[in-house]
């Protein structure tokens, strides 16, 4: 029973968290780090939880949506997209990311720049990209559905955000927008730079036709030039989304058949 009582507890603060490392488990729990590392194991080994490397913290995984509903689904797109970025990045060898939408911005979830010689920078998972001025946030808004977009716009005017300014300027967002779509892929405003030496282009994840995440790749900007490295490498950065958005249809449409077999609980009579 003890055993089971600390899995729980370790569970609870892994959804709290929404990640974490085995201090911070250690800390928030009052268990000891050995019994945390072996409570992990166990998690792992059932799907529940996902180690994180770049950053050493633990997360939660698909697996828990009928156990916590603090599951997020960005959660589940990340758990997806790790074997698909590494593979990627062996194929394009820039660093390539995963970023999703919360709180009116784009977080990158997941990293490859560890494993990319190119790395010239130190960005960090958990990092905040604008909405207009990154390629990650122009590839989402220029194919999320129109009442989200018009609500993100909406939300950004009342920011005081720096970056978020050019939300009060419609006919600048309709051209952003717009050249987008042309392209089908996405690049970032020379104001905005995560390193002064690179620039970032991006493609959406699109989930059944609309935006459920971004999928940038960050290039060295004296080495090739926006177009150059979309010639050279946009199929494979698309296939990539692609896949990424057909692991998550499958796994939906698995997700809503297993609910639907579930029994129903019932109140004594």
């Amino acid at each position: 029973m003890r055993s089971a009582e600390r899995l729980l507890i370790v569970l609870r603060a892994l959804n709290l968290r929404n990640g974490a490392t085995v201090l911070e488990l250690n800390r928030d729990t009052g268990i000891s780090r050995q019994a945390i590392y072996r409570i992990l194991d166990t998690l792992r080994n059932f799907g529940y939880v996902r180690r994180q490397e770049a950053t050493d913290r633990f997360h939660l995984t698909h697996m828990v949506r009928r156990l916590s509903s603090g599951f997020k689904d960005e959660e589940w797109i990340a758990d997806i997209a790790v074997p698909i970025l590494g593979r990627l990045v062996q194929e394009v060898v820039w660093p390539t990311e995963l970023s999703t939408f919360s709180d009116n911005a784009m977080y990158i979830r997941e990293s490859t720049r560890g494993r990319s010689p190119f790395t010239i920078d130190r960005v960090a998972v958990g990092q905040r990209l604008p909405m207009l001025q990154s390629a990650s946030g122009r590839a989402y808004l220029s194919y999320c559905p129109d009442p989200e977009r018009e609500a993100i716009i909406e939300n950004l005017k009342s920011s005081d955000d720096d970056f978020d300014q050019v939300a009060h300027k419609p006919d600048y967002i309709e051209r952003i927008l717009a050249a987008t779509r042309s392209r089908g892929w996405a690049v970032g405003d020379d104001s905005f730079r995560l390193h002064p030496k690179t620039e970032t282009l991006a493609v959406p994840v699109l989930v059944n036709g609309y935006a459920r995440a971004s999928l940038p790749l960050t290039y060295i900007a004296s080495a090739a030039t926006a177009e150059q490295i979309a010639e050279r490498h946009m199929s494979q950065l698309q296939a990539a989304a692609k896949e990424i958005a057909d692991r998550m249809e499958e796994m939906q449409a698995r997700t809503d058949d297993d609910d639907d077999d579930l029994i129903p609980i019932r109140e004594a009579s």
